[in-house]
C-alpha cells in the first residue's frame, strides 16, 4: 500500500471515529438535556393547595392556612390510638426536627385521622411523650373537616377500615412550600428519609 492510500485510510477511519463520537456525544447531550428539563418540572410541580381551614393545635390554639405561610412545612398524618405506623411516623418526625433543630424557617404539622378520640388534650400529652419540641403542631377538629383537609387539600386518602378501629392514612411525608402549597411527598420508611428531604427542603426554603 503506497503512502497516499495508507494517508488516505488513515483519514478515513479518523473521520468515521469523530462522526462516531460526535453522534455518540449528541445523543448523551439530548439525554441530560432531557432529564434537567424533566428534573425543573418535577421540581417545580405543585401537586395540591390547601384550601382555608380551621383547625385546633394540641395547646387550643386555631390555626389555619395563614399560619403556615412564610414558612416550608413538613406534615405527617397519625393517631395517638394506633400500634401500627403512627409511632414510626412520629418517631420520623421527631428525627426530622433534631436534625433541622437551627432552621427556624421549617415547622413541622401532625394531622389526626381520629379527631374525636385525639383532642387537643389527648395531643399535648402526646406531644410531650414523643418530645415534641416548639414548631412542632398537632392539629385536630371536627372530624368531617380534618378529612376534607386532608383529602382535598393534601390529596391523601384517609377513611375507616369496615370491621376494624383502624384508620387507613397515608404513610407519607407531605413537604409544603411557603405559599401553602403540597410539593413533594416522602416516604416515611426510607431509611434515608433526612437524606431525602434535605435538597427539596433546602430548594424551598430560597424560593419567594
Amino acid at each position: 500500500m503506497t503512502p497516499e492510500a495508507v494517508r488516505k485510510r488513515v483519514f478515513l477511519v479518523g473521520g468515521i471515529l469523530f462522526a462516531m463520537m460526535l453522534a455518540v456525544s449528541a445523543v448523551l447531550f439530548t439525554r441530560e438535556i432531557s432529564r434537567i428539563q424533566e428534573e425543573k418540572t418535577r421540581r417545580s410541580e405543585v401537586m395540591g393547595e390547601l384550601p382555608d381551614f380551621a383547625l385546633v393545635s394540641q395547646n387550643g390554639r386555631s390555626v389555619g392556612r395563614s399560619d403556615l405561610l412564610g414558612r416550608v412545612h413538613v406534615v405527617n398524618f397519625f393517631y395517638t390510638s394506633c400500634t401500627g405506623p403512627s409511632p414510626v411516623l412520629t418517631k420520623k418526625m421527631a428525627g426530622l426536627q433534631e436534625a433541622w433543630l437551627d432552621e427556624q424557617d421549617i415547622g413541622y404539622m401532625s394531622i389526626t385521622v381520629d379527631p374525636e378520640r385525639d383532642t387537643p388534650t389527648v395531643l399535648a400529652s402526646y406531644a410531650a411523650e414523643n418530645g415534641a419540641r416548639e414548631g412542632w403542631v398537632f392539629l385536630t377538629g371536627e372530624t368531617e373537616r380534618v378529612h376534607d383537609v386532608i383529602r382535598h387539600g393534601f390529596r391523601s386518602p384517609v377513611y375507616a377500615i369496615s370491621g376494624a378501629e383502624a384508620i387507613h392514612h397515608s404513610l407519607r411525608f407531605a413537604l409544603l412550600d411557603k405559599r401553602g402549597r403540597v410539593r413533594a411527598h416522602l416516604d416515611a420508611a426510607s431509611p434515608t428519609l433526612v437524606a431525602d428531604a434535605a435538597p427539596i427542603v433546602k430548594r424551598l426554603l430560597a424560593e419567594n
